[in-house]
């Protein structure tokens, strides 16, 4: 299948002449993180990886007796000479989906959604009638990925993006899809990552709410002063200090700008991406879901089940719980979320032991590149543990 995949990159990037999206100048971060007993060691780790793969990197440290570091390394723009630091604007992917579980979780606790209410409830018959599984699919099922319902992200719409990077989905034409397939297991008996359980959610959010954009905003977005978080809805919106994208799309080490193309992604994708944030802004998005400010039962999001051992091998991240992954690398556990495309990678965990949160956002593509994937969402984790455990 990835071979297909980048078979169909190749002829898209032959046809198709590039207008690179840059920053329109740098962004302004003036913040001193020196005084930090293990600021040198930190930076080091940063540094480290934009010279290791990584066109530019931000991490961020949140711990309780050392506090808080942020730092970068590498460039937010080799084009452009801007070197990567902590205030820069990143995509986040799937990490979309911490977000939407979130407001379900606040419609659960107003009595607006019941966890165990079958999808039906809330959805039109034309879309449930289609989905696999879809008579019988619970909210619960869906948040917690064992719904049996396939993904949308396969060889057709791979095919079908790249025939027409600029087009602006639905979240109904995302779902086409999925319409009319097999389920691939029964619901609530096996475990499948699928985008479109999140698709449904979004929709789920959008019968009660209007728009769920806008439940976001007044939601999270506004009440926690996320200044420095977007959603993107149209490309021409790309916010001032957005890092550039880019991919090593044939893994011979020779990175390439595909800014546009993940933008168009993140823009295209509706109800299943389209977060922009800072690596602060994430923190404090995180720290107000962990502390319960933002849901009042956590507990339910991070009842995790079992994901299957190829899953664990291939993927990381050991459990699933509703919207948020559990992480087990050496013997410590986290919680929150990975997200991976063809142009960015994201990481959002915390450390419930240890009151510890953990940001990084880097603008090299992960989909594409098992090694890059492998550095990225394990061994950069492993690393620091080393330095801040």
């Amino acid at each position: 299948m990835r071979f297909i995949f980048l078979l169909i990159i190749t002829l898209f990037m032959a046809s198709c002449a590039k207008d690179n999206i840059t920053l329109e100048n740098d962004v302004d971060c003036t913040s001193d993180f020196q005084d930090h007993p293990k600021a040198s060691a930190l930076q080091a780790v940063a540094d480290q990886y934009a010279n290791d793969g990584f066109v530019g990197m931000t991490l961020l440290i949140d711990h309780p007796t050392d506090g808080l570091w942020m730092g970068s390394g590498g460039y937010a723009s080799i084009e452009n000479d801007t070197k990567m630091n902590p205030c820069h604007i990143h995509h986040t992917a799937s990490l979309y989906k911490i977000y939407i579980a979130t407001v379900i979780m606040q419609l659960v606790a107003e009595n607006k959604i019941n966890l165990n209410d079958p999808l039906s409830n809330y959805l039109a018959s034309d879309i449930t009638d289609r989905i696999p599984n879809g008579s019988s699919v619970s909210i619960k099922n869906l948040l917690q990925q064992r719904s049996g319902i396939p993904d949308i992200f396969e060889v057709a719409f791979i095919t079908d993006f790249f025939n027409n990077p600029t087009k602006q989905y639905t979240i109904e034409e995302l779902l086409e899809y999925v319409y009319d397939k097999n389920p691939l297991s029964a619901v609530d008996t096996e475990f499948h990552y699928s985008d479109a359980n999140f698709s449904l959610l979004t929709l789920v959010i959008e019968s009660i709410e209007g728009n769920f954009i806008q439940a976001l905003k007044t939601r999270i977005f506004e009440p926690l002063n996320l200044t420095d978080t977007y959603f993107l809805e149209n490309p021409t919106q790309t916010p001032v200090g957005l890092a550039d994208s880019y991919w090593d799309r044939y893994g011979d080490g020779n990175i390439e700008n595909n800014s546009d193309i993940q933008v168009a992604l993140t823009a295209g994708l509706s109800g299943s991406d389209g977060i922009l944030t800072t690596a602060n802004d994430l923190k404090k998005f995180m720290q107000a879901l962990t502390n319960g400010e933002l849901v009042s039962n956590l507990a339910l999001m991070t009842d995790f089940l079992a994901v299957p051992q190829e899953v664990q091998d291939r993927e990381v991240y050991s459990g699933y719980g509703m919207g948020l992954m559990k992480v087990n690398i050496s013997g410590e556990d986290w919680y929150g979320h990975f997200g991976n495309q063809i142009g960015s990678g994201a990481i959002v965990l915390y450390n419930a032991n240890k009151d510890i949160t953990f940001v990084a956002l880097q603008n090299t593509g992960t989909f594409f590149s098992d090694e890059i994937k492998s550095k990225f969402f394990y061994q950069l984790l492993s690393d620091l543990e080393a330095i801040i455990l």
